[in-house]
């Protein structure tokens, strides 16, 4: 009996187990069924970034920018990723760059490359995402007419601090600068400090009114040239030093005023200029350093010269002081002589009026002091310069006025010979053979009952070559409201026969002549005084701006002629007018 009961039981057993085997398999079916991955359609196909899980779009994506010398890494994930065929081709040239996830940008020119990266189902169904590189050297690049201005890190500059830098030319004669100004620079006169490559192949700087080097130094394509430019805000004047990579340091410029007159600076500028049309070059700036020495306080005056002025005239000048650090200022006169005024506009600014007196027998004649006074919370400055009172029947001289004119190149190969100031050099055979020059004269203030008798022009003239026999003429150009010299202010042609000019002196200079200083004739100067008078006569007023232009007198030369004389970089050898008056 328990024999019979234990085969029976061991048999339910086995039974049992069988039964729960096939439930367990039926339900682990049931379950892989319910789990197994869906169909994909051709069309199911994600790019990732490596980890972040945002489907890409095949739009192009941000240009990456990569020193050379440096390397971008990149990473990516595709899904589904099995059977999926992976590359990177260069757009440019269809060459297959990587067939890997990863790829490497690793940039060994200055260069812009498309890469685009595509994934490929079996189907044949791809996505593709575009990758724009770009590999540049460190620092920055110029651009032809196009300003880049960059804020100086450490802040505005009010007193003394030093810039130094790197530039590289892309090519030789070219005309790219690099400037510090207050703000962001549209044009060349809003900087302060400028440093040039110049299309003659020489490094020099602007000083006051034109551009000059104390010595000469000569730069050349993929060269890397040290500018150092120690700047002093409160005289508005700087030093430029430069030198070649490993060479000796040369100075370009010492004691250089600023042009544009401004006693706080907080940018620093590039540019390229297209002084070769088809293919003009540019520059790189690299490791720019800038250091601040002082900080000014004190108020800065705008700088006044000694002024002349003649009995019976009236004079306005315009006085103005700048709080480097942005505060209000008083302005205060002192001790003026009796035909002197001083009206305070405030906000530093202000004006001066003399009117000394004709009718006391020259009791106003002579040199007078004038000081201004300009006090912030902190500081007080002075502002000291000299009027002359003179005999209004005396000869009185007027300096070629170089605060807003323009040199027009016309196509020099030479820059040099554009030193003649508002001088033209035309394109030619040899690229240098007419030359033209322009200089402004700022009209004088004539008194009631007075009229200008004469007007003598004096040059020094410092070059004076040519292949052909030429003369050059003087004219006279009407009066504008400010000096800027005009490409239509330049001809060349007979004697008066120039519909936008008069004629004054021919042959004031002759090829041939020797250097130094030439004068126009008495004759000239009683025609130049005509002229000038018919001038005020039709609504010019004192301090606008008179043109006089010295030209080549034939349009027909085969070959070059050289002109030059000193334009205003000295008082003794700038060119003058000297002016007498006469009752009417």
């Amino acid at each position: 009996m328990y024999h019979y009961n234990k085969i029976n039981i061991m048999k339910i057993n086995k039974y049992i187990t069988w039964i729960f085997s096939v439930l367990l398999l039926t339900m682990l079916s049931c379950n892989e069924e319910d789990i197994s991955n869906p169909v994909l359609s051709d069309t199911d196909l994600k790019v990732y970034f490596w980890g972040e899980g945002d489907n890409l779009t095949g739009l192009a994506w941000e240009g990456y920018d990569v020193l050379i010398g440096e390397t971008l890494d990149l990473k990516l994930q595709v899904s589904p990723k099995q059977n999926t065929s992976i590359q990177w081709v260069d757009d440019a040239t269809g060459e297959v760059l990587s067939t890997s996830l990863e790829y490497t940008y690793a940039p060994t020119q200055e260069e812009a490359r498309k890469i685009n990266f595509i994934a490929t189902r079996p189907s044949g169904y791809e996505k593709k995402v575009v990758f724009n590189f770009r590999g540049n050297l460190d620092g920055f690049t110029s651009k032809i007419n196009e300003w880049q201005s960059v804020l100086i890190p450490q802040g505005t500059q009010t007193g003394t601090f030093t810039v130094e830098f790197d530039m590289i030319p892309s090519k030789n004669n070219i005309d790219v600068i690099v400037g510090v100004l207050d703000g962001i620079s549209t044009t060349y006169s809003n900087n302060s400090c400028i440093v040039r490559l110049n299309p003659s192949g020489k490094i020099d700087a602007y000083d006051d009114t034109g551009y000059a080097a104390s010595n000469e130094l000569a730069y050349h394509a993929g060269v890397t040239y040290h500018i150092k430019m120690d700047i002093d805000v409160v005289t508005m004047s700087y030093d430029v030093y430069a030198n070649e990579q490993g060479g000796d340091i040369i100075e370009i410029g010492k004691d250089f005023k600023f042009r544009r007159k401004i006693t706080h600076l907080d940018y620093w500028s590039m540019v390229a200029g297209n002084f070769n049309i088809s293919d003009p070059g540019t520059h790189r700036i690299l490791n720019m350093e800038i250091t601040t020495h002082t900080q000014n306080q004190a108020p800065v005056f705008t700088a006044i010269d000694d002024l002349v002025v003649a009995e019976g005239m009236t004079l306005d000048v315009d006085i103005e002081a700048v709080d480097p650090l942005g505060g209000s200022i008083i302005l205060e006169a002192t001790n003026l002589p009796r035909f002197a005024n001083f009206t305070d506009h405030g906000f530093g600014k202000g004006t001066l009026t003399f009117k000394p007196y004709s009718d006391c027998g020259g009791c106003d004649l002579g040199l007078h002091d004038i000081s201004i006074s300009a006090t912030n919370s902190a500081e007080t400055s002075n502002l000291d310069f000299k009027i002359e009172i003179m005999d209004p029947n005396a000869a009185f001289d007027v300096k070629v006025d170089l605060a807003d004119a323009t040199i027009w190149g016309g196509g020099s190969v030479d820059a040099s010979y554009t030193k003649l100031f508002g001088g033209h050099v035309a394109t030619g055979i040899g690229g240098d053979d007419h030359v033209v020059g322009v200089m402004p004269f700022a009209l004088p203030d004539v008194p009631a009952g007075k009229k200008v008798k004469s007007a003598v022009l004096k040059v020094n003239v410092t070059t004076n070559n040519s292949w052909i026999a030429v003369e050059y003429d003087v004219y006279a150009i009407a009066a504008r409201a400010t000096a800027e010299v005009l490409p239509t202010d330049f001809f060349l042609g007979v004697f008066d026969t120039d519909p936008n000019a008069t004629g004054i002196q021919k042959s004031f200079i002759k090829n041939g002549d020797a250097v130094g200083e030439f004068s126009m004739n008495d004759a000239s100067g009683i025609e130049l005084a005509t002229f000038m008078n018919s001038q005020y006569q039709n609504g010019a007023a004192a301090g606008e701006f008179l043109f006089i232009r010295i030209s080549a007198n034939r349009d027909d030369m085969d070959t070059w002629a050289h002109l030059q004389f000193d334009g205003g970089e000295s008082i003794a050898t700038a060119p003058i007018l000297t002016v007498t008056l006469e009752d009417e």
